[in-house]
């Protein structure tokens, strides 16, 4: 609780309630036989390397180094290293017996530039393939994640980032080349991680609360659409591989 930034008695003891009586409706769900059990990460808070082999910067790398948006200043640019240490991560996955593993790419090392047709990083599409041939051989699945919200600041320097008009395209390339590179080693796409809190809970201005939201949701609705019909018509029959989207789950007790 401490490490997450609950130094206050009184949030720890909720975190852990909290905790435990999701395990607790975990532990009484009839999951099916075939339900794959796994670990999750982010590229942004796992990677570190922030401006490695050609990376350019994403939204959070400004806020939490220029802005210090983060209480304790913790910044991007190591985190938890996995940049340089994967090989170490991977083996305590293989421990631990997990088998399946969601991860993330990050947009900016695969196209520093991030706009569509903007050149392709060839040390990022290197670093990507190590990484999923590396999980494959310690017999972990993958489960691709193309975008945890760590927007490119290319696209608010161009535009207006997720609430562009143009942000669909970007992304649909964006996306085309991740399939293009890596599909061979990932048969299970996700295009982007809880886009309603993507929209609905982020900081804006007075006069942007009551249309932004929505602009922004909309325009990641197309994303996702633009995402999905370019692995379905171009990668999946020759590939075999599933795409979808990360929803966030609430536990409702009744």
């Amino acid at each position: 609780a401490e490490y997450m930034g609950f130094n206050n008695r009184k949030m720890s003891g909720l975190l852990i309630r909290i905790l435990f009586s999701t395990f607790i409706a975990l532990a009484v769900c009839d999951f099916p036989k075939d339900f794959s059990w796994g670990a999750s990460t982010s590229a942004l808070q796992t990677e570190g390397a922030w401006l490695a082999d050609g990376k350019s910067l994403t939204v959070w790398d400004n806020l939490a180094r220029v802005l210090k948006y983060v209480k304790d200043n913790t910044t991007t640019e190591t985190t938890c290293n996995s940049y340089y240490m994967y090989h170490q991560d991977f083996a305590l996955l293989k421990e631990y017996k997990i088998k399946h593993y969601r991860m993330s790419i990050q947009w900016t090392r695969i196209m520093p530039n991030a706009l569509a047709a903007s050149p392709i990083n060839e040390k990022a599409v290197t670093f990507y393939r190590n990484f999923l041939k590396a999980l494959l051989e310690a017999g972990i699945e993958p489960y691709v994640n193309l975008y945890h919200n760590d927007m490119p600041a290319a696209l608010y320097f161009f535009g207006e980032g997720r609430s562009d008009e143009d942000f669909p395209k970007h992304y649909g390339y964006y996306a085309d080349q991740c399939f293009r590179l890596f599909g061979d080693l990932v048969k299970y796409w996700f295009t982007f991680d809880e886009p309603w809190c993507q929209s609905a809970q982020g900081r804006y201005e007075e006069h942007e609360r009551n249309t932004k939201p929505y602009t922004i949701g909309y325009y990641m609705l197309l994303a996702h659409s633009e995402a999905v019909r370019i692995y379905r018509e171009k990668y999946q029959k020759a590939q075999g591989g599933k795409i979808g989207v990360d929803l966030n789950l609430s536990l409702i007790h009744i």
